[in-house]
């Protein structure tokens, strides 16, 4: 008479993430969808078609925006240099940031491309302060100083966040550049519509 002898039986238990690390991914997803969905709004807005800029020059874009006075005017002028460089090193600030969630690079190679960034933001803030705005402009001179020191911080953060490992750091970087952005979109809607550097 034969029997039939199972084999040692084995549980298999599924990992259940807790709930630190759940929250600790939807964080991460979310700050990919912010920072994605910022690089393409500020792609979009410097790919915008000639006819776009033409409108927005023409000022039928924004018919209720009056037209700046000629002492506004050369403070934009003054302003375009430093907006410009900001504009490229927050791009690179955030796009080191998009490469290393997505795997694409390591800590070590974000820490290189983010490290002179902390400088220029604050050489920038440096220059904004030389600058003497007109009335009208005070508060967007403001905000715009506001900007840059938040994209500093923003910066400082993501370093940080390369010294000790903790991504709670590009969370903060995230919040510190979207303010960042909204306060420089909002400057350069103002001041250079369709981005255009004044004539």
């Amino acid at each position: 008479m034969f029997r039939y002898v199972s084999g040692p039986q084995r549980t298999v238990r599924a990992a259940v993430p807790g709930k630190a690390g759940v929250l600790k991914k939807a964080g991460f997803g979310a700050l990919m969808v912010v920072l994605i969905g910022l690089v393409a709004f500020a792609v979009l807005k410097e790919t915008s078609t000639p006819r776009q800029k033409m409108v927005a020059d023409s000022g039928y874009a924004n018919s209720q925006r009056p037209a700046i006075s000629p002492e506004e005017e050369a403070y934009a002028h003054s302003l375009w240099p430093i907006h410009a460089q900001v504009k490229q090193d927050a791009v690179t600030m955030i796009f080191a940031g998009l490469a290393y969630k997505m795997g694409d690079i390591k800590r070590a190679a974000m820490r290189e491309r983010v490290a002179p960034l902390p400088g220029r933001f604050e050489s920038a803030l440096a220059q904004m302060a030389k600058l003497k705005p007109p009335r009208g402009v005070q508060e967007l001179h403001a905000e715009y100083a506001r900007a840059i020191a938040l994209y500093r911080d923003a910066a400082a953060e993501m370093l940080t966040m390369a010294a000790d490992g903790d991504d709670n750091h590009l969370i903060a970087a995230q919040e510190k550049s979207h303010e960042a952005s909204g306060l420089t979109l909002k400057v350069g809607d103002t001041l250079w519509p369709g981005e255009y550097k004044p004539n």
